[in-house]
């Protein structure tokens, strides 16, 4: 998972909107990003970042432009030097650079004929598409980049929201046919910009869905074409709506807080009357749990107690590749006196491998909680993630080939509850009843052929 945007505009500087959109997408990666925009004399600026979005702030000036691409890095694959931060930039006849939100696979043969300078999938995909795109001239650009675009879904196996940007051209988006990580697009008479989540948009009220299966070529004069590749069959990532967007991100046309509210309304269902009435409060592990929480609490008269409280400046938990360094940081704190000799319902969004689940209800137990109840958000992860999100290895994963009794005892809670998959998919359809399908292979180890 990570995160991208693109903007074009005929009269203006786009660096702040770009920035801006970088920083409102900051939670898809944090460990690098990438900014690659043409000045209004058609010089190309870069600037290259380990770390988060603000180490380029400096060189904004230098960065003004009239169209620019940027990337937000989580890894899924690939090493974590310079190389592999996005966007990345061939020159071979025509000038391209490439951000990429998704994981692909392709076959060794294809592989040891590419010139690749990184580990990363993203960069096959540039290398794929720009091999393709100059065998044709400027005059046959459009049918240039419509066969560069095929030869890329023809090869490349997986997940893939594009944003590609050619010198004296414009931009290019296109999205696998499942749209498994989400894309978006708004127009306005002065710019068109198009981000991984609306929240990532300059007006994110006012946006359309990048289909799956659809290229959309647009030109320096905010000429829009679009071009059916291949027929969509739309199966989002279940994942985006219950970890990683932001609540005020609309996916697939639902409002990821919706979403989370709707939830926690199911998981109500799940927890027997007599337990329900030995509860004294409610406890959200921050910050996704809580808009579930929060209903959970308000529909059986329960006070929510933020007890939990985790240290915003670090990066989110799942995502940490320096395990080994990041597990003598403590970054969760309980507030004793919330929840000392209360029998507390703890909320999650989902549990992974177990370890920051672990980690809380050692601590509570420490302090005096009497008894733990615990919600998760969504059903047991079982398998690893091949689309984009990296998950661990199944031997990492709490919940692999274990039951939910195994785990319950594992974690040391008086009682688990998992919310089923069956109702994550109810609440989905009834937000948006065009959803008939979903990528769950983290809970069903069953991939997309």
């Amino acid at each position: 998972m990570c995160g991208i945007t693109g903007i074009i505009n005929k009269n203006n500087n786009i660096i702040l909107s770009l920035y801006e959109s970088l920083t409102n997408i900051q939670h898809r990666g944090q460990e690098s990003s990438g900014i690659v925009t043409y000045s209004f004399d058609n010089k190309i600026k870069i600037s290259k970042e380990i770390g988060l979005v603000d180490k380029h702030i400096d060189k904004l000036n230098e960065l003004q432009g009239y169209i620019g691409i940027g990337h937000v890095r989580y890894p899924t694959t690939g090493e974590k030097t310079n190389n592999e931060i996005q966007p990345f930039i061939k020159r071979e006849k025509y000038e391209v650079s490439l951000v990429h939100n998704g994981n692909i696979v392709v076959d060794k043969d294809i592989l040891s004929n590419l010139k690749l300078i990184s580990s990363s999938d993203s960069e096959i995909i540039l290398e794929i598409f720009i091999g393709e795109l100059k065998k044709y001239s400027k005059l046959d650009i459009e049918n240039g980049i419509i066969n560069s675009i095929k030869k890329v879904r023809d090869i490349c196996k997986g997940s893939y929201s594009l944003i590609i940007m050619i010198k004296d051209i414009g931009l290019i988006v296109f999205r696998d046919k499942y749209g498994i990580r989400p894309l978006v697009y708004e127009e306005d008479k002065d710019y068109i910009q198009i981000a991984s989540e609306t929240i990532g948009l300059i007006n994110n009220n006012n946006y359309k869905n990048v289909k799956g299966g659809e290229l959309i070529i647009i030109n320096k004069d905010l000429n829009i074409k679009k071009i059916k590749i291949e027929e969509e069959f739309l199966k989002p990532c279940l994942f985006e709506y219950i970890y990683f967007a932001r609540a005020e991100s609309y996916i697939n046309n639902i409002l990821v807080y919706n979403f989370r509210e709707k939830v926690g309304e199911k998981v109500i269902s799940m927890i027997p009357e007599d337990i329900i009435s030995n509860i004294d409060c409610i406890v959200p592990i921050p910050l996704t749990s809580i808009i579930s929480a929060t209903i959970i609490a308000d529909k059986i008269k329960k006070p929510v107690k933020h007890a939990i409280v985790k240290n915003r400046y670090t990066h989110r938990t799942f995502i940490n590749r320096d395990k080994e360094i990041m597990r003598g940081i403590k970054k969760i704190k309980i507030i004793k006196e919330l929840i000392k000799d209360k029998n507390i319902l703890l909320v999650d969004d989902s549990i992974v491998r177990g370890n920051t689940s672990q980690y809380i209800i050692n601590m509570l137990k420490k302090i005096g909680v009497n008894k733990i109840y615990f919600v998760s958000c969504s059903p047991p992860i079982r398998y690893p993630n091949i689309y984009g999100i990296a998950l661990p290895t199944t031997n990492d994963l709490i919940a692999y080939n274990k039951t939910e009794e195994m785990i319950e005892k594992e974690l040391g809670v008086d009682k688990l509850y998992y919310l089923s998959l069956e109702n994550i998919k109810r609440v989905l359809i009834k937000l948006n009843p065009k959803l008939e399908n979903f990528e769950d292979s983290v809970f069903t180890g069953k991939y997309l052929s």
